[in-house]
């Protein structure tokens, strides 16, 4: 896959995602998946990735954690 930016070749990686919620949770998910230019370093995580994320964060807030650190390849 070329990268939609700068039509550079992507190459497989793992990148880190921030999420600051409404109610004031920071949560970071680390060891994520995905795809990285080896050109401008724009990131793109997959559709499938994205959802197993939606549901570590959904569970994290569900849990009641105010602030944390998760590792994806742990929770996925």
């Amino acid at each position: 896959m070329n990268c939609p930016l700068c039509k550079s070749k992507m190459v497989e990686g793992t990148t880190v995602l921030t999420f600051k919620m409404e109610s004031s949770q920071i949560l970071v998910i680390k060891d994520v998946p995905a795809l990285i230019c080896d050109q401008c370093g724009e990131e793109f995580v997959n559709l499938q990735t994205s959802k197993n994320v939606e549901k570590q964060v959904n569970k994290a807030v569900a849990d009641g954690i105010s602030m944390g650190f998760l590792s994806y390849t742990l929770a996925a």
